[in-house]
């Protein structure tokens, strides 16, 4: 999945030698970080895996606000105040370590960005009375000191297990890796200047408990880690690099130390554990440019890569970015470098080139057109509803082979340029934002110049849950948006087939309110009448809870992947749990799925 922002960028590349004291500085002028102007915008966009995938209900937290990514893996956050030098999207997810991407929001505008996610695996456990360590494959280590651990909320000491969660990310590896990489290349180093990084390698590392708590290392303590430095960098690497650590509080990498060089290792402390990179600092300027089509069409979410001429993609040296809606690409690059910019296909192979130079002040390459050939294309249609009116407020999705687009229906008309690989087939669907309703999805082939893909419906298809229950003939609906109504499928450890549940509960649009109703439901993820239930939950029951002494079937009739629906329904006498009153009972519901 290939969508965001505007660059978020883009380059390491040190250009830059040490000079003495009495020497004047040649070079940009340095630049503190500043979180205190701020702006207001909108961001949106993708959080994907390692394999280009969506996240489907990952938590996306920016300033004040948050949300949660649809099916798609898309979230949009409207009206959000944030730092003007560094706005932060964090979102989490579980079995991924925490993913963050950093931008440079534009007053009243909207940006995009794409976040990946990178999955937890665990490199070894080891006791926190007498500390240890935990290797990976690639020869990433982690030394916890003897009793150094402590709970995270609250620094309470811990005595146990400590599970040591590693991932070691190769700043030469291939693009869908590195989007997990935190930030957008940029960090403030001990003078706190903004400076762009050149990486040797990257760690993630995450210590948790027996119960799953988060874990941290104890104040006055240090853990060892060993960052691996990849082959194609090594010869290059220096005998000591700077230690830098990802800070959520600016949005921005931090350094905290310094690193030597042991064989293929950079060996360093951490006083704390994050994201770790091992990196050399450069001068740095701001740049901009909007990429468009031979009609001066803005090419929306294209990827777009700036590295050092002569040296290849992937080599440490450089990194994808995104455009965004109008063609933006905006960030960081190296000062006084020699550069080339290309704009890339979902392929993540070139589909145009363009050398420049970079000076030591800020540099803007205006509008970018370039002959993209058959990888340019435009997707064209109009869309109407249930009463066959065009749409005045939705949008069409494109999904799969790395082809995410969230295209705004205006008028009932809807139009995108943009780059895709060659004779591409996407899946697309539509939407009405007002009636909630979409059509089926539509698989369409993509060829190069304009593709017309006619007259779309978004009728057919609710894109809400929804759940009605009656007790003694009082019947009670609860419907999405007012309200929030979620189904989980909870597979407890063991993973026995007799220890599946599925789990429905719903929310009262006042957070301060109980859950409506809840109850769970045994049996695998699939529809049929292999399902039972023995109790739901409700504050419209004396004793907020009714049962059944035997346990009644539950008949699903739909039973989606995750992000799609689970559909059933139930009826019988139950007894109220307080007071042990027959009531009658039943429930038709048709729940989005989260996990």
């Amino acid at each position: 999945m290939k969508n965001s922002i505007t660059l978020c960028i883009l380059v390491f590349f040190i250009c830059s030698c040490r000079k003495d004291s009495q020497e004047k500085h040649a070079g940009p002028d340095p630049v503190k970080v500043d979180l205190t102007s701020k702006v207001s915008c909108s961001v949106s966009g993708y959080v994907s895996d390692e394999n280009g995938d969506p996240i489907i209900f990952a938590q996306v937290f920016s300033g004040d606000k948050q949300t949660v990514t649809d099916k798609y893996g898309f979230f949009s956050i409207e009206n959000v105040s944030l730092p003007a030098t560094a706005g932060l999207i964090k979102v989490v997810s579980n079995r991924y370590f925490i993913g963050y991407r950093t931008f440079s929001p534009q007053k009243g505008k909207g940006s995009f960005v794409h976040i990946g996610m990178i999955p937890k695996k665990e490199a070894g456990v080891v006791d926190a009375a007498t500390g240890g360590e935990a290797t990976t494959l690639e020869g990433g280590k982690v030394v916890l000191p003897a009793n150094a651990v402590v709970v995270a909320a609250g620094g309470a000491p811990y005595a146990g297990k400590v599970h040591i969660y590693v991932r070691w990310i190769d700043p030469a590896g291939g693009s869908g890796l590195q989007l997990g990489v935190p930030g957008d290349g940029r960090g403030a180093d001990n003078s706190g200047f903004l400076k762009t990084l050149k990486s040797y390698g990257i760690m993630a590392v995450e210590l948790a408990g027996d119960g799953g708590q988060l874990l941290q290392i104890a104040p006055g303590k240090t853990a060892t880690i060993n960052i691996p430095i990849p082959s194609s960098l090594s010869s290059a690497a220096p005998a000591t690099i700077p230690l830098w650590a990802f800070n959520d509080s600016l949005g921005l990498w931090r350094q905290e130390g310094v690193a030597t060089k042991n064989g293929n290792v950079f060996t360093g402390a951490s006083p704390h554990f994050s994201f770790w990179n091992g990196a050399e600092g450069a001068d740095l300027v701001n740049f901009k440019a909007r990429i468009v089509d031979a009609a001066a069409h803005p090419l929306a979410n294209v990827p777009v890569s700036i590295t050092p001429v002569g040296i290849p993609l992937n080599t440490g040296y450089g990194r994808f970015g995104f455009s965004d809606a109008d063609g933006n690409v905006i960030g960081a690059i190296p000062a006084n470098s020699s550069l080339v910019l290309q704009v890339m296909t979902p392929c993540t192979t070139p589909a145009y080139a363009q050398s420049f130079s970079s000076t030591f002040t800020d540099i803007d390459l205006g509008q970018i057109t370039g002959n993209m050939g058959q990888n340019i294309v435009t997707i064209t249609g109009t869309v109407t509803n249930c009463d066959h009116q065009p749409v005045s407020n939705g949008y069409v999705q494109t999904y799969d082979h790395g082809f995410y687009h969230r295209i705004p229906i205006v008028n009932g008309s809807f139009s995108l340029s943009g780059i895709t690989c060659t004779n591409l087939a996407v899946n697309v669907v539509a939407v009405d934002n007002t009636t909630h309703q979409q059509g089926e999805p539509k698989t369409v082939m993509l060829t190069a110049g304009n593709n017309d893909l006619g007259a779309l419906t978004a009728c057919g298809s609710s894109t809400m849950g929804s759940l009605s229950y009656t007790i003694d003939n009082v019947t009670t609906n609860i419907t999405e948006p007012a309200d929030t109504i979620g189904g989980y499928f909870l597979v407890p450890i063991p993973d026995a087939p007799a220890s599946k549940w599925t789990q429905i509960i719903t929310l009262s649009g006042n957070v301060d309110h109980n859950p409506q109703l809840t109850f769970q439901f045994d049996g695998e993820s699939a529809a049929g009448e292999g399902h039972h239930v023995t109790e739901v939950f409700s504050p419209k029951f004396p004793g907020g809870r009714g049962y059944w002494p035997v346990p009644i079937t539950v008949n699903i009739t739909e039973y989606g992947e995750i992000g799609g629906f689970i559909s059933g329904s139930f009826s019988n006498q139950l007894i109220d749990f307080a007071n042990n009153g027959i009531h009658t009972f039943s429930c038709t519901f048709r729940i989005r799925r989260y996990n």
